[in-house]
């Protein structure tokens, strides 16, 4: 019963990290959330939140044609 509850916060954004898998990027924190599996980064303010990732792979690409 209390696994739901946990993953009941991971559904408004309260997520909790697996200390043991957190690993370095640069100078950020980066793992997963011990119920959900989401990819969380530690922010400058010392919060866990979701990590967006910046990449362009996401992006539509733009064909012109004549």
């Amino acid at each position: 019963m209390a696994e739901f509850f946990k993953r009941l916060r991971c559904m408004v954004g309260k997520h909790s990290p697996s200390r043991r898998s957190v690993r370095y990027e640069g100078h950020l924190k980066i793992g997963p959330c011990k119920y959900c599996g989401r990819q969380l980064e530690k922010g400058g303010d010392g919060r866990w939140v979701t990590r967006h990732l910046t990449s362009s792979a996401g992006k539509p690409k733009v064909i012109e044609e004549d």
